[in-house]
């Protein structure tokens, strides 16, 4: 079976993160990865770390490849998007993005010739093959290019399908998502030492039972509210803190509009 070409436009996070899955996935030895960066710098940490096979010229990535990721901040989009004009042959390649914000109509509209666009949202977490991501097709892509979609981003974690007007509320609860635990975590470190932890200490319990926390609420079969109760005995020492986290709904109503800025934020990326 003849290799398929997947081009990578953008080796930031995501581009390596995607390279990475690749690379360890069995997928890896059905395709060919072509990269393109700007930054030299950026090109060379990942020649050595990857050993990849960089594209000088965008051109000639697009020509060669049969499905290019736009692996690029949304806010870098219009400088890369020029670079398709009235390339003819982009109607028969698969067009995977993972910018948030930016609609399958936004693509359609600039790539032109009935682009076959798929929408992504992923995660930090596929730095390390544990990303969740969402994924939803434009009009002209196909249910096989929808498949294939989720096939490749499978190399990075898990992948489910939604409908597209769901992608904002998505890009704000997973896509940004990680940055709330490490804002939370920050903070739990730091209140662990005012409390006269060493820096070490607090670091371990905290990050230790952190992982842990997550591994129970994956394999316990109990819901997250179930899981609270159980470990916070009336009367005892978790109680007394839950009474602080849940007073007047204050923490509760922080994330709420935390997480409804962060999907409003996204409505506006799209416009």
């Amino acid at each position: 079976m003849k290799k398929r070409i997947i081009g990578i436009i953008g080796g930031g996070n995501m581009g390596e993160a995607l390279i990475k899955g690749f690379m360890k996935n069995m997928f890896s030895k059905l395709i060919s990865i072509l990269v393109f960066e700007a930054n030299p710098v950026r090109v060379n940490v990942l020649k050595k770390r990857y050993k990849i096979s960089y594209e000088k010229h965008m051109r000639t990535l697009i020509s060669k490849a049969d499905i290019i990721i736009l692996a690029v901040k949304p806010q870098d989009m219009p400088a890369l998007l020029p670079w398709f004009k009235n390339d003819d042959v982009i109607e028969d390649k698969l067009v995977i993005s993972i910018a948030a914000g930016l609609t399958t109509k936004f693509f359609e509209k600039h790539l032109g010739n009935k682009a076959r666009v798929v929408r992504a949202m992923p995660n930090m977490p596929a730095l390390e093959g544990e990303s969740i991501t969402a994924i939803c097709k434009g009009l002209f892509a196909t249910m096989a290019d929808l498949k294939q979609a989720h096939l490749i981003l499978c190399a990075i974690g898990e992948v489910i399908v939604v409908e597209e007007k769901q992608m904002d509320a998505i890009t704000a609860v997973s896509g940004s998502g990680p940055a709330y635990v490490f804002l939370f975590v920050e903070q739990w470190i730091a209140a662990a030492i005012s409390l006269g932890l060493s820096e070490k200490d607090a670091q371990d319990l905290v990050y230790k039972t952190l992982v842990g926390s997550a591994h129970l609420m994956a394999k316990s079969g109990l819901d997250v509210r179930g899981l609270r109760e159980r470990v916070t005995s009336k009367g005892g020492t978790t109680e007394a803190a839950m009474k602080i986290f849940l007073k007047g709904n204050v923490f509760s109503k922080l994330i709420k509009t935390a997480l409804t800025a962060a999907k409003k934020r996204a409505k506006e990326i799209a416009k």
